[in-house]
Parts: C-alpha cells; structure tokens; sequence
C-alpha cells in the first residue's frame, strides 16, 4: 500500500504533449545481451541460464525508455548504426515512443554490445562490454539540434572534451533568452532556458571537467569511493566545491538510499525502498536518475507556466556564490527547493527499488500506474 504522502509525492502524469518541451538525453545506445543464472557461473564452468533476452542499452537509452514510460516526451540523441543489431536497438526505441530523428548515422561500425550476467542467488549483475570504436556525437553534430525543443538536457558523462562544448553551446542559448520570451510564452512553454544534468558514473577525473557547466549532476557510488569520499554526505560536501553556484548534486548509494544538495546548500535524505526480492539490478542507477529528471522537470514547467521565476525570489536570494567556480552562467534550478527535492529524490528511490524487482525495464509504466491508485 503506497503511503497519502507518497501518492502526494508523485501526482498525476499525464500523456506526452507533442507542444511541450522535450527531455534529451546525450550518450550512447548499446545491445545488451542479458544472461539469467541461478548463481554466478565458475570459471571454466558449463552452465545453462535460466533466461536470456536482448534488450536496448546504454544509460542514456535507459533513463529514455524511463522517462517515457512517466509520461514525458523524451528523445535519445547519440550515434547509432545501420547494421543488424542497431535496427533492433532503434525498434526498441520506437516501442518506448523515444525520438531519435536526429541522431547521425554510421555504415562502417556495429554498435556497443554487453554480456550481462544477472544472478538470482545474490541480485548482482556482472557486465562484460564490448565497443569496437563506435563514434561519440560532437559539438558539430549537437549544433543541428533546435534547443527550444528542449527544456532539459542530460548528458551521460562520456567524450568529455566535446559535450563540454556542448553544454557551453547551451549556455549561449540560455543567455539569447530574454525575460520578456518568458514571460510572453504560451501554454506550449517553449523558449525557456535549459536545464543541463550530467551523470558521473566512470573512475575517470577529467568527468569534474563538467561541473562548472551543469545545474544538476549525479554522482555514483563508485565515482565517489575512488575519489576517497566515505560516504554521501562527503560527496555532496567535497563535488559542490567543484560545481557552480547554485547546481544540484545527487549522491545515490545503492541499498543506502540517496541525498542530494539543494541549491542553498539544504541537505536531503531519502532511505532505499528494496522490493521483497531482487529479481534484476541492470538499469536501476538509470531509473533513479530519470526519476528525479523527470519529477523536477515537471516542477520546471509547472514554475514557469504560474509566472513563479517572475513572482518567487526567496530561492535566488539564498544560494551562495561558489567562488572556487569561474561560471558564465547561472544555475537554472530557481525552481528547486528543499521540499521540491526531497520529494524527487523519495521518488527516484521508491521507483529504482520497485524497479529491481522485476526483469527489465518495460514494467516502469505499470509500476508508475501501481503507485497512484
């Protein structure tokens, strides 16, 4: 039974409206090849598996196939191929109702490909990748986008160099946006200023590169403890002397829970909410991001539609200047606040934990429904 609170927490998601700004999501999709097994295999074992399916891959893939299935218009933006197993990746997409009309196209290269190994006995997923050079999207390629499309953009922390350029690409967006386009706009809520979020998930330290550029970024677990951080809370402390004034920082520890850091500094917490048994872990850092991007892109549009950027000037009046950040550009969080993410992150946790308990992905929607009766 799904708490008055929670059912509060989550609201109503309506049917994607082809006039509403979309989510894009920036990365890569991948062929994951998924494996099922009582116990994870012995080297030089002979096992059989109890199940095995192809399934559509790749964070940003994944938090596309999440977002959608909330109700959002969304739309994948990466490299894709024209051989045999991208066509079953881009009817994958099609299924989910993701745009990807504007991703470019390669003839000489098959797409990433992962072995999963999913293991009943103790819930984890073992993850052998396969990519043979495939070619990332450029700041050339992101320049064809039309970015009043879009009211959030995500990027999942890969060719740093280039969505770098990217995120300063929006920047320039935001700054050709006049208040006066704001306010002017009508009930399609186009020409609103870019939220941009990046998930650092890799061991790889020039990810920090783009911090000074994003209003939201999701740190992982494994990022953290290989910067020597013990915890979330020193995660959050330690990443936002990295970031600009006024970013969002996610810290999500698994079977912990998640905190997050609101753009005044406020601290929230949410406890995990593991199913009965954990059935399937693949994808579950993916389903909490586009939880929270989703619940607070919600909150965006609703902000600005009321006129709250215009009227509401207590959040702007608390955020304290970051002076370890040189940023051309202010945050775009005016519309987060404590209760705005508390409420996110309780949502990315209880739909991440639901999410583990079953195979996949495609039982989101059905979750989503289960949580509002």
């Amino acid at each position: 039974m799904i708490s008055n609170i929670y059912e509060r927490i989550v609201g109503v998601s309506p049917p994607p409206e082809p006039n509403k700004p979309k989510i894009l999501c920036v990365g890569q999709s991948c062929l994951d090849i998924v494996q099922l097994c009582k116990n994870y295999p012995q080297e030089d074992a002979d096992v059989r598996s109890i199940d095995f399916r192809y399934q559509g891959g790749g964070n940003a893939c994944n938090s596309c196939t999440v977002i959608s299935q909330l109700g959002q218009s969304c739309e994948f933006f990466g490299y894709l191929s024209n051989r045999q197993f991208s066509m079953f990746l881009q009817e994958d997409m099609r299924k989910h109702n993701i745009d990807f009309s504007h991703c470019p196209v390669t003839c000489e290269h098959e797409c990433p490909k992962s072995v999963v190994i999913l293991s009943i006995n103790t819930g984890s997923r073992t993850i052998i990748h396969h990519n043979p050079n495939f070619p990332e999207v450029t700041l050339k390629d992101f320049e064809k986008l039309n970015l009043e499309d879009y009211s959030w953009i995500h990027f999942e922390g890969r060719n740093v160099a280039e969505i770098v350029l990217m995120m300063q690409h929006i920047e320039n967006y935001n700054k050709s946006i006049t208040q006066k386009e704001i306010e002017s706009a009508d009930s399609s809520i186009h020409h609103l200023p870019i939220t941009i979020s990046v998930e650092i998930e890799k061991m790889r330290p020039d990810l920090l590169d783009t911090l000074p550029y994003v209003d939201a970024a999701f740190i992982s677990k494994d990022f953290a403890l290989s910067r020597g951080y013990v915890n979330m809370s020193e995660t959050l402390k330690c990443m936002s002397l990295e970031s600009k004034t006024g970013a969002t920082i996610f810290s999500a520890w698994a079977d912990l829970g998640a905190m997050a850091r609101a753009p005044d500094g406020t601290i929230v917490q949410s406890p995990a909410f593991p199913p009965h048994k954990i059935i399937d872990t693949l994808g579950a850092g993916d389903t909490f991001n586009a939880a929270v991007i989703h619940y607070l892109n919600k909150q965006k549009l609703a902000y600005y539609k009321n006129g709250d950027d215009v009227n509401n000037q207590s959040t702007k009046n608390n955020i304290q200047h970051n002076y370890n950040i040189e940023s051309s550009e202010k945050s775009q969080t005016e519309f987060i606040n404590r209760e705005v993410l508390q409420n996110a992150i309780a949502f990315g946790c209880r739909l991440a934990g639901a999410k583990i308990g079953f195979r996949g992905l495609d039982g989101i929607n059905e979750i989503y429904k289960h949580f509002m009766r």
